[in-house]
């Protein structure tokens, strides 16, 4: 054919060449079906050495060479079933066919004859298969061209790959081993050819042609699927026969594009288990490659897929009291590492120390008696011999990087050597023992994962001084991620990571790949791997390079570091019980808690940020986020917890030593401290009875709740929250007995409020929750409750609105007349009862001060809503026993309302400006409302009074009372 010694036509001229050459291929294959059909063998195999002479071209790219095979294949179909066929119907011998096709004119042709009738004789039984697939292995060498001997090797592969034999005899039907070689050998060529065809052409389309080689790489890599398929092949072939000529072929062609593939296929490809016996040999090749090789892809993929590995084999085989024990295993080393770094005692001596002395007593018995003591002691020494020697494995004690890399080493050589020697000799017993060899989380127990690939990486970063730093943190992030999965109780494994981590990045400090995006990817996938896998944030403080390796991060890491350090802890409830603890995460999220050098300007905390007038429509993204993350903070400060009280005071002050650094973040973070410190105060006070110096911490917590409150009034804007919580801190402070302490948090409240509540609005809101907080105290003298009721009272009838002036008026009665708290009046002791503030004259002073101030507003609707507000704190007082108000206030009041209905105008133009400081929003007309709340409080009269009438009623008396028309 004319074009078989061209080189590749134009791209324009591509389609009309492959349309030319597919309707020959059309033609000729419809000719050689019915030669066939009709038993004229010969006529049908001329027509199809026509058809494959097509197959001889140079000019059609790899792409389109690609779909003029695949038209041509297709058609071989029918020959290959008509030869089977004939065969076996006795016309047509398939040994005699299998000489005559050899006489072919053209190499090509006469090859895919060839292989056509060789691999449908080889699916005969009895056949010649050993000298079959040895005869089309060396003719196929005939054609040597890159991208026709490609295609013709991959037809070879295709056709065999059903009819190899995988049996273990040695006559001519051929056994296994001669069907790996086979492939190998296959494999070899077709990788050579390969590799040839990147110097096919010009040196100018050499992006070009790399590109089409890329394309051609699934024709070579099918060798190794082919290999991975082969029936009989167990781990001990793989490891002498298969994987040395992979890898030696690997090797040895020195080309990058096929180095890399070839080895991520044999990644893929073959099975985990063999994997994980093959690692030295298969790792040991990756530092023997070009030097432009991917190396970091190639480990990465292997680590990644053991991992994953690891991580189904635990689903499947961790029963759930095996994951409860593997949990707490890992509890109990990382609480011994993390004392260990906090300079704390390990709790087994605390433990011991207390069973010492709990044991001293039996000892002073009898002897016999002393005789069990002694067996009981010898008992439990076995157990802290455990735990010894645990302690003085590596796992126990920190050593440096180094020094685990050359002991590992040493150790993974000597694993080496016994495996050779167990392969070479072919010891059954011992191959029995590997399989009898224990599995934890599906890896054997003799192969040192974790240790292997340390060992791997380190002489690779020495060995590959152009490693750059992206390519380095990219193998931690996989490494870590495997030891995380297949070693979780190996915190030490996790920790020496993240150490050579912070050197490397020391050392790289002034290159600027270390600020590449994905170098900080990669260093942020490292320390959040550690936060995802592990069921505790408290875990990280057992690495004592986890927080050196965070602080060299940009601010971005950190920052998202420590948002998933909170996160995790808020998830998983984790209880922060010692102070060294609470310490030690907040220094983790330090990013959160201060103001940082290389923190953006918009990640500065504004004043405006969460004001408390500030609407949220208004904040940007920037302060939505930084509230939540602040908000995220302090919930985690109620999971400072311990049992015993004073432990909690250490976690609250220690809470508080972090956050006072924080600048305008105390906003957020000081409120859930007071409000954990006030629930700690009363569980001093519970603790009465059994601590006789209760009352001093508690004293010392009430001092401590006050730096924190005023700390957070002098350096933030929240005048509004820091006079709740000053009164909070003295409702406390009533319940415990400290009159001094909640008299100074109350003038604390009023200070705030003259000082810094000026909005009318609050102002109002304001005085109400101080007239309520100081209702409920009891703890007061007579003088200073005076003082500060009267004090509440004076502000009340201060007030800008008149309305504002009188609810706080009318509410400042309350103040004359205390409340049993939680139990009814009825209940409460003599002595109790007695003890009650009330002045029923005072009161009523109260009530008629906000009659006048009711009285003398302009608007209509609002001065008889304020009537009947007043009409019923009458009826409360009345109810309650106030002898100084009588059935007489309660009819004036009610004949007033009256006169004023009648004179009210039905529509209310400006209810918000009458109405503003109502602590309960009306729906719809404001005088609908009041009329409502008037006939209400009218039948409610009502009925007190026919129940007077009915019954012997004892308390005030109803039936003066003149309610007229309801």
């Amino acid at each position: 054919m004319s074009t078989s010694m061209m080189s590749p036509v134009p791209i324009e001229d591509q389609a009309k060449l492959l349309d030319e050459v597919l309707n020959v291929v059309k033609v000729q294959a419809h000719l050689m079906k019915k030669c066939l059909e009709n038993n004229k063998l010969m006529d049908g195999l001329k027509h199809c050495s026509n058809m494959l002479a097509e197959l001889r071209t140079s000019a059609l790219t790899p792409k389109n060479y690609y779909e003029l095979y695949m038209s041509i294949f297709d058609a071989m179909r029918h020959l290959t079933a008509f030869l089977t066929e004939a065969h076996t119907a006795g016309r047509h011998h398939l040994a005699d066919l299998y000489e005559l096709v050899q006489y072919a004119g053209n190499i090509v042709p006469r090859l895919y004859l060839m292989i056509t009738v060789g691999a449908a004789y080889m699916s005969m039984p009895d056949a010649p298969v050993r000298e079959i697939m040895r005869d089309m292995m060396e003719m196929t060498r005939g054609v040597q061209h890159p991208i026709r001997g490609l295609f013709l090797r991959y037809y070879l592969s295709s056709m065999t790959r059903d009819h190899l034999p995988v049996g273990e005899g040695s006559g001519p039907e051929g056994n296994v081993f001669e069907s790996i070689n086979f492939i190998l050998t296959n494999f070899t060529e077709m990788n050579k050819l390969w590799v040839r065809l990147q110097h096919q052409g010009h040196s100018r389309d050499r992006e070009k042609r790399e590109a089409e080689r890329k394309e051609l790489r699934i024709l070579v890599g099918t060798n190794l699927v082919r290999l991975s398929q082969l029936d009989g092949v167990d781990l001990k072939i793989y490891q002498k026969d298969i994987l040395p000529g992979i890898l030696d072929q690997v090797v040895s062609c020195r080309d990058v594009i096929a180095q890399e593939y070839l080895m991520e296929v044999i990644t893929q490809v073959f099975p985990d288990d063999f994997h994980l016996r093959t690692l030295q040999p298969f790792l040991s090749a990756t530092a023997q490659l070009h030097p432009k090789v991917n190396v970091k892809q190639i480990i990465i993929s292997l680590i990644d897929r053991l991992a994953a590995f690891a991580a189904r084999e635990a689903e499947g085989e961790e029963p759930n009291d095996a994951k409860k024990q593997r949990e707490e295993n890992i509890r109990r080393i990382a609480q011994e590492r993390k004392r260990k770094l906090q300079g704390l005692q390990p709790e087994e001596e605390e433990e011991e120390e207390e069973e010492q002395v709990e044991e001293q007593e039996p000892e002073q018995n009898t002897e016999e008696s002393a005789g069990d003591t002694a067996a009981a002691e010898e008992e439990q020494q076995v157990p802290s011999q455990d735990e010894e020697a645990i302690d003085n494995t590596p796992l126990g004690g920190e050593q440096e990087a180094t020094d685990n890399v050359e002991a590992e080493d040493a150790k993974a050589d000597e694993t080496e050597t016994k495996e050779e020697k167990a392969v070479e000799t072919g010891d059954l017993v011992q191959a029995e023992e590997e399989d009898a060899i224990k599995k934890v989380r599906g890896i054997p127990e003799d192969v040192e994962l974790f240790v292997v690939f340390w060992g791997q990486i380190v002489e690779l970063v020495k060995a590959r001084p152009d490693l750059s730093i992206q390519d380095l943190t990219a193998l931690l992030v996989s490494l870590i991620n495997l030891s995380l999965s297949c070693y979780p109780e190996k915190i030490d494994y996790v920790d020496q990571i993240l150490a050579y981590a912070k050197d490397k990045v020391l050392e790289f400090s002034d290159s600027p790949d270390l600020h590449s995006k994905a170098t900080e990817a990669n260093l942020l996938g490292l320390l959040l791997a550690p936060i995802q896998h592990y069921s505790s944030a408290l875990y990280l403080l057992a690495l004592a390079n986890y927080q050196p390796l965070l602080a060299l991060q940009p601010y971005p890491t950190r920052q998202q570091a420590a948002y998933a350090v909170v996160n995790s802890i808020l998830k998983n409830a984790t209880t922060i019980d010692i102070p060294e603890d609470v310490h030690g995460v907040l220094e983790l999220c330090d990013v959160l808690l201060r103001d940082q050098k290389d923190a953006p300007v918009t990640a500065a905390p504004q004043p405006t940020y969460g004001g408390g007038r500030q609407k949220h429509a208004e904040l940007s993204l920037e302060q939505e986020e930084y509230i939540e993350k602040q908000g995220l903070l302090a919930r985690m400060v109620h999971l400072f917890q311990s049992e015993s009280e004073d432990t909690q005071f250490l976690l609250l002050s220690a809470a508080r030593k972090q956050f006072g650094d924080g600048g305008d973040r105390i906003r957020y973070t000081f409120p859930p401290l007071i409000v954990s410190a006030v629930k700690l105060a009363r569980r001093y006070k519970f603790q009465e009875e059994q601590d006789e110096i209760w009352e001093k911490k508690t004293s010392a917590l009430f001092r401590f709740i006050h730096q924190v409150i005023s700390a957070l009034y002098h350096k933030c804007e929240v005048a509004d929250n820091c006079l709740h919580l000053f009164l909070l801190a003295g409702q406390s402070a009533d319940e415990c007995g400290f009159e001094e302490i909640a008299y100074e948090f109350f003038v604390e409240a009023f200070t705030i409020y003259e000082e810094s509540i000026s909005e009318s609005r609050a102002q109002f809101q304001a005085i109400t929750c101080i007239i309520g907080a100081l209702q409920q105290t009891r703890v007061f003298s007579v003088d200073n409750y005076d003082t500060l009721i009267t004090k509440a009272a004076l502000h009340s009838s201060k007030l800008l609105k008149k309305p504002d002036q009188c609810r706080g008026v009318y509410l400042s009665s309350h103040l004359w007349w205390a409340t049993e708290r939680g139990i009814t009046e009825s209940d409460l002791p003599e002595g109790e009862k007695a003890t009650l503030f009330r002045d029923g004259k005072r009161a009523l002073e109260c009530l008629q001060k906000a009659l006048k101030i009711a009285d003398s507003c302009m608007d209509p609707v609002t001065n008889v809503e304020l009537f009947v507000e007043i009409l019923n704190r009458y009826i409360y007082y009345f109810e309650k026993g106030n002898e100084a108000v009588t059935v007489k206030y309660l009819n004036g009041l009610i004949d007033l309302i009256n006169t004023n209905l009648s004179n009210m105008d039905n529509p209310d133009q400006h209810p918000p400006t009458s109405n503003s400081s109502s602590l309960v929003e009306h729906e719809g007309l404001v005088s609908d409302y009041v009329r409502r709340h008037f006939r209400a409080t009218l039948l409610h009269l009502q009925t007190r009074k026919e129940q007077s009438a009915r019954t012997d009623f004892q308390g005030p008396k109803y039936d003066e009372l003149d309610l007229g028309d309801i």
